[in-house]
């Protein structure tokens, strides 16, 4: 996908990041690096006896972080800094197997007095293969305004 400039992104446009099938893999390696140990991520067992979903599931972080990356490959190299990221709303389960991708709106966009970069934000909204959203989010950037 063409990455935009600041200038080119408009109130209301909405894109539609490729799609990823979450692994069982992907879960254990982003617990085992962010240090996570809730049985609920973790442990099958438990999971089936004790969580509400019956299985484990993908940290709504890890969510996040993949939502992030499919982001990236819109925003891409006219991006200068992430000011926030906020407002993550958990919705429903992630477990492996699910296929995901972000639907990312354009929420706002306010120009900085400098002049040579704004402020994007986005609503992200990830979106499984049911149509079912599990994570919504909001995030601000600062873009470069002209090209390289």
């Amino acid at each position: 996908m063409p990455q935009k400039i600041y200038e080119e992104y408009r109130v209301g446009e909405v894109f539609i990041s490729y799609a990823r099938t979450i692994t069982e893999a992907d879960i254990v390696n982003f617990t085992c690096f962010a240090g996570l140990k809730l049985p609920m991520f973790i442990d099958e067992e438990f999971s089936k006896k004790h969580s509400i979903f019956k299985t484990r599931v993908a940290p709504g972080l890890m969510t996040a972080s993949i939502a992030a990356g499919m982001l990236e490959d819109i925003l891409g190299k006219y991006t200068l800094a992430a000011l926030g990221l906020d407002r993550f709303k958990f919705k429903a389960p992630v477990k492996a197997g699910d296929t995901l991708h972000t639907r990312i709106t354009v929420e706002e966009l306010k120009d900085v007095s400098d002049k040579t970069k704004g402020v994007l934000t986005v609503r992200m909204e990830v979106i499984n293969q049911n149509d079912v959203v599990p994570l919504e989010f909001w995030g601000s950037f600062m873009m470069r305004k002209g090209d390289f």
